[in-house]
């Protein structure tokens, strides 16, 4: 194509163009079928760009139209073979956007692997090496890659990939978790029922080959794009400690649990095959969309003890060694929020026998479902720091960096099957601070 053209195409997409440079340019759509490929690719490209750059966080929302708006006496004096023609690409890109756009190659760093079996990526992966992802599929294994614009992705297998450019790709069967740093805001993930957009944060997100989703947001936030939705209001934000299911079919569910590995937070299968199966409330759907974080072996000195809470860590007492015998259990991690619930219930499900440990402050009220079905095992650990206006419960003591809170042991044996857990209190005492319990779970041994 000639300069000329070039300008004219510029103009069009524009919505600029006068009369004299409509009849030129229909003129020479008319010369030659490939000029009229090339008027539709070149819509293409424009949109395609504009999609990029919004995806990239690079600029403002995008509002030019595919096609400019023509008024109706304008429109009279269009030639029809050119307004068919802008018809058509507008037709053309309506096909594009609904259906998956084509692999885009993404220079991807090895950060760390296991047991990889990749399907259709060129070279052997090695931790250090580049490689050129486009479409693939990982068919055992987990790979964890660095991608251009700073950002971390784990794959686990089975997963299958598409990257439509380097800061978006198709999820479209499998488990990946993502950390995304300020280069890579806008990271987007797309699925069959909407698009995860990301504002630099850590999610972990599954897909199911039948078209369920799940999400869950460790820190930061993202935003939920459903496929069919018609308004900016239908948007969902998902911050910190919550998760959400989604499925074309189904609609909007929450998601209650998510297995978090104990070194790092990434995702893991909601049907655990660890001592906890599964953890639930009694909360229904509704509005809430938090999930509980269940850790194997996380239950340690400088464990996190709740989901919505960024501070307050398990430790021991001052002088004190961590107890031996409760290191190293599953850590499962509440609602501090949830404190308030009075009709609230929690259920475990273990899939096999287990010693299950409920933390509570002391002093301070001890429910009576706690008394009726565990035992306090006479050994006391904390949590904090907290915010200074806790300080005034009985069971806080001030530390240089805040107070910290006195939480007791109590055991009791359970499982297989489910143990249900009750409210924090039963009677709210006036003037203190209510408390949300800590849990731990650890299998009782084979031998």
């Amino acid at each position: 194509m000639t300069e000329p053209e070039n300008s004219l195409i510029d103009a069009w997409l524009e919505g600029s163009l006068n009369d004299e440079q409509e009849r030129e340019l229909d003129q020479w759509l008319r010369l030659d079928d490939a000029h009229m490929r090339q008027f539709v690719e070149a819509n293409i490209r424009d949109q395609h760009l504009k999609e990029v750059v919004r995806s990239l966080g690079q600029a403002e929302e995008v509002t030019r139209q595919i096609a400019p708006p023509i008024s109706s006496k304008r429109m009279q004096r269009v030639p029809l073979a050119m307004f068919a023609l802008a018809t058509a690409a507008t037709i053309l890109l309506a096909i594009w956007f609904v259906l998956p756009r084509q692999p885009v190659r993404v220079q991807a760093s090895v950060i760390a692997m296991t047991d990889v079996q990749l399907i259709g990526v060129d070279g052997v992966p090695a931790i250090g090496k580049t490689l050129s992802l486009d479409s693939f599929r990982l068919a055992s294994g987990s790979l964890e890659v660095l991608l251009p614009l700073n950002v971390r992705v784990e794959f686990v297998a089975p997963v299958e990939v598409v990257f439509e450019n380097q800061n978006r790709l198709r999820l479209i069967e499998g488990q990946m978790n993502a950390d995304v740093g300020d280069g890579g805001q806008g990271f987007t993930v797309v699925t069959s029922a909407g698009e995860i957009v990301d504002f630099g944060t850590r999610f972990g997100l599954e897909v199911d080959r039948d078209g369920e989703s799940r999400v869950a947001v460790f820190s930061g936030s993202v935003e939920f794009h459903p496929t069919n939705a018609t308004s900016p209001q239908e948007v969902i934000t998902l911050t910190e400690g919550e998760a959400l299911r989604f499925s074309a079919r189904a609609g909007l569910r929450r998601w209650q649990q998510v297995a978090v590995a104990a070194d790092k937070a990434g995702l893991s299968r909601i049907d655990n095959h660890g001592v906890v199966r599964e953890v639930r409330d009694n909360l229904g759907e509704g509005d809430l969309r938090p999930f509980y974080s269940v850790i194997p072996g996380g239950m340690q000195s400088g464990a996190l003890a709740f989901n919505d809470k960024p501070n307050p860590v398990w430790s021991a007492l001052p002088g004190d060694k961590f107890p031996a015998w409760l290191e190293g259990a599953d850590l499962i991690r509440t609602y501090y929020n949830f404190r308030y619930i009075k009709n609230y219930e929690l259920t475990l499900e273990l899939n096999q026998p287990a010693d299950v440990y409920v933390l509570v402050a002391t002093p301070g009220e001890v429910p009576n479902w706690l008394k009726e079905r565990f035992e306090p095992v006479g050994v006391s650990i904390r949590a904090g720091a907290w915010h200074p206006a806790i300080a005034t419960h009985p069971a806080a003591t001030m530390q240089p960096d805040g107070p910290y809170l006195t939480f007791s042991i109590w055991k009791c044996e359970a499982g297989p099957g489910e143990l249900k857990l009750g409210a924090p209190l039963e009677h709210r005492v006036p003037g203190v601070h209510s408390l949300m319990y800590g849990l731990a779970v650890k299998a009782k041994s084979t031998l």
